[in-house]
């Protein structure tokens, strides 16, 4: 009897027909991760007592039930030691291993529907599902092989009793095999939104811990919280995340208008969301946590779980984020937290599920090693008691320049030239110089508040109550939102703050908005600073105003997008008029003319000063216009309206004909200009060839006559009008026209020859001009030996094979300028003799008809 196999028991027999336990029975998979994202990893153990090289092996797949075979791993170099463990993972999986235990090497990128196959060769060694697979055997989960001793064996089936199953992104298990996980592991520092309240009204709070075992330098990348709100794909409102966040510890942000138990942290405009907008943690650009999916306007919902009109706090087992912000939500999602009554905000300020009870307490200070809270002591790169105003900026002093772009571009090289990049950890201690309070060396004065606050209280983490940071007068996300970039870091527009008074300025312009805006408020008194929410316009307190000004336009100055390779900046421009919504990420920022009068307003003082040469201490460069305020005006006052070269203004029209024809008179009329009753005038008109000027008149009434032009020609002047202390110049352009010469040509003699003949063609012009030259020349036909002289053509005609006609041209030149005329001269054939021309009756008189060219050709040849 014949037993035939199915076509799928065939398939997988012959795929891993080759299994064999003798290839190494010691190599083990013993750990499979399908997580968010990439996170994708493979743990490999070495059961035996001698370490096992991984040359010739490779890890593959067998993707959604395929009988074939993709590579992911390739090994080379690889070994395992006697009992040790090989971690691979994606290269871009977010997962916290202990790097004791693992070596992070290849891409995996496998789904829940693709069996996992380690094989030496073409033999298989172990496998993680089957073949053909079927459907989400493994997607969404951590797959730990059992730890007795009968399941720790190579197996060419899946045989799911063998494994345990974990939720989703669940790591501490790799690094040591057995269901339970490592005892031994370390985390490192992990960041997570750990707390979302979307309560009644304002109540609107959100928290990001550190859920991991060391500190996190939030300095060190950049950290961000972003709100995509109403479905929006682009970040909307953010926050960058700044200090040094310890294990356990929080930073909150909560609304201006929560209720007080909700005031945990800083006020922000990121927690402006209503349950429908997604909430997006990123380091460097990546996702590492989220809540919501971006692109969608949907108030989450499944069950119990809901973002709105709820708390969520996250469980204490969550150690990686969500960090695929286009997945279905909240999916699985929602098993990673615990949700609570509406407005329950008794667990902001610390991690895991439960609530504050007061016994978190933040870590005891570091001793102070430096001149602010965690801050390092900087070596200067400068001496500012050896600076010499007249060298430093000699190269502009001494120069001359066309226009104020020309002296900018020049400043730029200057300040540019000793630039030292900053990290942002080292502005703060730049600011502790820069800043410091001159009535208290332990202090430094805050731009918006004036208040004067301990050097170490400086916010490295947590709430902002009570200390300050940094402010980017030119805000951040207007052109340069990573502290990769010079301008991220340059301390020339870095001033302490009172964070929750930089939080309220957020990313605004500067403009005059005193009278349309509301007052900014600092401990319930007034500060002097006007912000209009509805223009996005922020006024500073009158004390800084021109520093704010001169710090903006160092700014527009120093970063011209010229040297973009070296600081990764754009052009930044300071523009005169408030920037939109639509702008913020422009390297743009309002408003230069306002700007322009504050910088009078409010002059160069000693504080400034002393700021200028402590940041030039540390970073290498200056601020042109605190050392030489009177740039200010050479730079900027043109376009504000205040020229420090100002014209004489008149009134009145130049009047200029359209065009002239060559060789005529013509005048050009300026007698209408005045420039006032009374006013005498001078004028000098210059007239404009290439880079050369010449006087040609100094009347109010240019009287010239137009040259002799080859073609068409625009003539420029330039007309310069004086009072006797001002003057102005006009521009005056004037088109002359050319007139073609024509002459009328006739000519004489004999123009019907017989080949090897001579003839004279005799050409005659009437009204020639005097200085008139002639030249002839042969334009066609078999060439003929001719001589010329003046308007006489001596030709010899050639030999030709049959009647032809000869063209000679007859050019003549005036100046630059010619007219040409040709003739035409008839060479008629001389037929040999004894050559008859036959008649063409008959077939035959008919193919010798044919046939006589040819033949006649020949003989002439012969």
């Amino acid at each position: 009897m014949t037993i035939k196999m199915n076509a799928v028991a065939a398939a997988t027999a012959m795929v891993l027909g080759a299994f064999s336990t003798t290839a190494s029975a010691d190599l083990l998979i013993t750990e499979y991760i399908e997580g968010g994202g990439f996170n994708k990893a493979i743990e490999l153990y070495n059961s035996g007592d001698a370490a096992q090289s991984l040359n010739g092996y490779k890890l593959v797949r067998y993707k959604d039930g395929a009988t074939t075979t993709t590579d992911m791993v390739a090994f080379t170099d690889q070994e395992i030691p006697a009992k040790g463990i090989l971690v691979v993972r994606h290269t871009d999986a977010v997962l916290n291993l202990d790097a004791s235990v693992t070596e992070m090497i290849g891409g995996l990128q496998q789904n829940g529907t693709d069996a996992v196959a380690l094989l030496n060769g073409d033999t298989v060694i172990d496998i993680v599902g089957a073949v053909p697979t079927p459907k989400d055997w493994g997607k969404d989960v951590t797959l730990r092989r059992s730890d007795t001793t009968s399941s720790m064996l190579a197996k060419d089936t899946f045989d799911e009793s063998d494994w345990t199953s974990q939720p989703k992104d669940t790591v501490d298990g790799f690094g040591c095999i057995g269901e339970n996980a490592c005892s031994f592991v370390a985390e490192p520092g992990v960041l997570l939104i750990t707390e979302y309240i979307e309560g009644g009204s304002n109540n609107k709070a959100i928290e990001i811990s550190n859920v991991g075992g060391s500190a996190i330098d939030l300095d060190a990348n950049v950290y961000q919280l972003a709100k995509h709100s109403n479905g929006a794909v682009d970040a909307g409102d953010t926050e960058i995340l700044s200090g040094t966040i310890e294990p356990g510890n929080s930073i909150v942000f909560h609304n201006s208008g929560a209720t007080d138990e909700f005031k945990v942290g800083t006020e922000s405009k990121v927690t402006w969301f209503n349950g429908d907008d997604a909430m997006v943690l990123t380091k460097d650009g990546a996702v590492i946590d989220s809540i919501g999916k971006v692109g969608e306007q949907l108030k989450w919902s499944d069950g119990e779980f809901s973002t709105v009109d709820k708390t969520l706090r996250r469980k204490d087992s969550v150690k990686v984020g969500d960090t695929d912000t286009s997945d279905t939500y909240p999916g699985t999602s929602k098993e990673q937290w615990l949700v609570l009554a509406k407005d329950t905000a008794d667990g902001l300020g610390c991690a895991g599920e439960s609530a504050c009870d007061g016994s978190v307490t933040p870590p005891e200070p570091e001793p102070e090693t430096g001149p602010c809270t965690g801050c390092e002591t900087l070596t200067p790169v400068a001496d500012p008691t050896t600076f010499n105003a007249e060298i430093y900026y000699s190269d502009v002093l001494s120069g001359d320049f066309a226009n104020a772009e020309e002296l900018k571009n020049a400043l730029s090289v200057i300040i540019a030239k000793d630039h030292k990049q900053l990290s942002y950890k080292q502005v703060w201690s730049t600011l502790t110089y820069a800043d410091q309070d001159p009535a208290d060396d332990k202090k430094v004065i805050e731009i918006y508040t004036g208040e004067s606050i301990s050097k170490y209280d400086n916010q490295t983490s947590g709430s902002g109550a009570g200390k300050w940071n940094r402010e980017h007068v030119w805000a951040k996300s207007h052109g340069f939102p990573s502290d990769s970039q010079w301008g991220y870091t340059d301390a020339h527009h870095l001033r302490p703050s009172d964070p929750g008074i930089n939080t309220a300025r957020s990313n605004n312009d500067f403009g005059a908005c005193s009278d349309t805006g509301e007052e900014v408020l600092f401990n319930g008194v007034g500060t002097g600073n006007y912000l209009n929410k509805t223009t996005d316009c922020w006024e500073p307190r009158d004390e800084v105003k021109g520093d704010v000004a001169r710090m903006i336009m160092y700014m527009d100055t120093r970063y011209q997008g010229t040297d973009t390779a070296t600081t990764n900046m754009p052009d930044l421009i300071v523009v005169d008029r408030l920037t939109t919504t639509a702008e913020d990420s422009e390297p743009l920022i309002g408003t230069l003319c306002t700007l322009y009068a504050w910088n009078k307003l409010d002059a160069v003082d000693t504080y400034e000063q002393n700021r200028n040469n402590q940041v030039y201490k540390y970073q290498g460069n200056r601020n042109p216009f605190i050392d030489r305020p009177e740039l200010v005006q050479e730079v900027y006052g043109a376009v504000c309206g205040d020229d420090p070269n100002p014209a004489l203004v008149v009134d009145g029209d130049i009047v200029t004909p359209e065009s002239v024809t060559e060789g005529t008179a013509y005048t050009i009329d300026a007698s209408a200009i005045t420039a006032g009753e009374g006013v005498t005038l001078t004028y000098k008109w210059e007239q404009i060839v290439a880079e050369e000027k010449t006087v040609v008149g100094d009347q109010a009434v240019l009287s010239l006559t137009a040259p002799e032009v080859k073609a068409d020609e625009t003539l420029n002047f330039t007309l310069t009008i004086s009072d006797g202390s001002l003057a102005t110049t006009k521009d005056v352009s004037l088109s002359v026209v050319n007139v073609p010469l024509t002459l009328s040509v006739e000519f004489a003699g004999a123009t019907k020859v017989t080949e090897g003949d001579k003839t004279t063609i005799t050409a005659t012009v009437a009204d020639a001009p005097e200085g008139t030259s002639y030249s002839w020349k042969q334009l066609s036909g078999t060439t003929a030996e001719f001589t010329a002289t003046g308007l006489t053509l001596d030709v010899t005609s050639p030999s030709v094979n049959i009647d032809q006609v000869l063209v000679f041209e007859l050019t003549a030149t005036v100046g630059e300028e010619s007219f040409s005329k040709s003739v035409s001269l008839e060479v008629e054939n001389t037929e040999e003799a004894g050559w008859t021309k036959p008649d063409g009756a008959g077939s035959l008189g008919g193919l010798m008809t044919l046939l006589l060219p040819l033949m006649w050709w020949r003989r002439r040849q012969g």
